[in-house]
This record gives C-alpha cells, structure tokens and sequence, in this order.
C-alpha cells in the first residue's frame, strides 16, 4: 500500500492544539517527506510560549502516523518561527 500525502494530513488533522483548532487546518505541518515507510515531517508554531507546551502534540502526532499502514519510521521535528531578532 502507498502512503500519501493526503494519507498523513488526514491523521494528523485528527490532533487538536492546546488554543484550538488542529495541526492541519492552522498551517503548522512544514516539510512533509514520504519515502517508502519512512515518514519525516516539522510541526512549525508561530511562537516559542506556544512550542512550549506542545510537546503532547507532537508525541500525538509521531503515534498517530505510526498506526498507518505501510509507516515504518517517522522523525517528527517541533520548532517555533517567530520575528527575526534585530
């Protein structure tokens, strides 16, 4: 069976953030990478205050795209973008 891109942001639309809505429809999912079993993505939040308490929804996101059929690996990265410091 191959994984899709659909496949993976189906699941992780499933993951509600700690200030509402899900990982999906807020935009947060950066650099989706599908080879074979192998799945690799960045969970990407506007702000360190909000990265720091997502890290249940990263490990969320991690276990719910392990259950996928076909998934063998997968390496999700959290990382907040925020202002460039002047």
């Amino acid at each position: 069976m191959t994984i899709t891109k659909n496949d993976i942001l189906g699941a992780l639309a499933k993951i509600e953030l700690p200030d509402g809505g899900n990982l999906v429809g807020r935009d947060m999912i950066r650099a989706l990478g599908i080879d074979d079993g192998s799945i690799r993505f960045v969970i990407e939040v506007p702000n360190a205050s909000l990265a720091a308490n997502m890290e249940p929804q990263r490990q969320a996101a991690e276990s719910i795209i392990k259950v996928i059929a076909g998934v063998t690996s997968v390496s999700v990265i959290l990382t907040a973008h925020g202002p460039a410091i002047k």
